[in-house]
């Protein structure tokens, strides 16, 4: 086995789990959405706390063996590389700026209960983060396996960021609680 093919599975491998992750964050985060007392809530929030635990490895996986496949293969200057790095920091972004909080919040509210935890519960900025991340990252991968050039490396992020709105319509119909 060449040192190209491992780092490609272990590339692979922080793909997969990345990808669970943020199936772990979806589930736990549409069933915390839906509960109705605070002890429901509180299990499908230490679910929700499962997906970063195995978000943030795989991320940092994914960026050294990604970093170290470019550099063997002399892909560093092309485009589609400087826009899935772009990507990355998006998807960062909206997890850090959104979720963080957003969980926060929530398991602040659970002990106080009432409307404190209704309001906390019904937000729909964390489906809308989990789908944009998760077509973002979807997005990346199309990058990585068409290797385009930067502009349309971009156009094709912003493309998987429309799908992951277009799947946020489900959310946008719910009624308020």
């Amino acid at each position: 086995m060449t040192p190209y093919a491992l780092c490609l599975f272990v590339h692979l491998a922080g793909a997969v789990a990345l990808f669970l992750a943020f199936g772990l964050e979806w589930a736990a985060i549409s069933f915390l959405g839906s509960s109705n007392t605070p002890q429901e809530a509180q299990q499908w929030l230490r679910l929700a706390r499962l997906g970063p635990l195995v978000n943030g490895p795989a991320l940092g996986v994914l960026i050294l063996s990604g970093g170290y496949l470019a550099h063997l293969s002399g892909s560093m200057r092309q485009g589609w590389i400087p826009a899935s790095l772009v990507g990355i920091l998006v998807v960062g972004i909206l997890g850090g700026t959104i979720n963080v909080p957003k969980m926060r919040a929530i398991r602040l509210a659970i002990p106080a209960g009432g409307e404190t935890f209704s309001s906390a519960l019904h937000n729909n900025l964390l489906p809308v983060s989990v789908r944009l991340r998760t077509f973002g990252a979807l997005s990346i991968v199309l990058m990585m396996v068409t290797k385009l050039p930067f502009w349309s490396s971009m156009l094709t992020f912003l493309g998987g960021l429309v799908f992951g709105l277009l799947a946020c319509f489900p959310v946008f119909a719910r009624k308020p609680a």
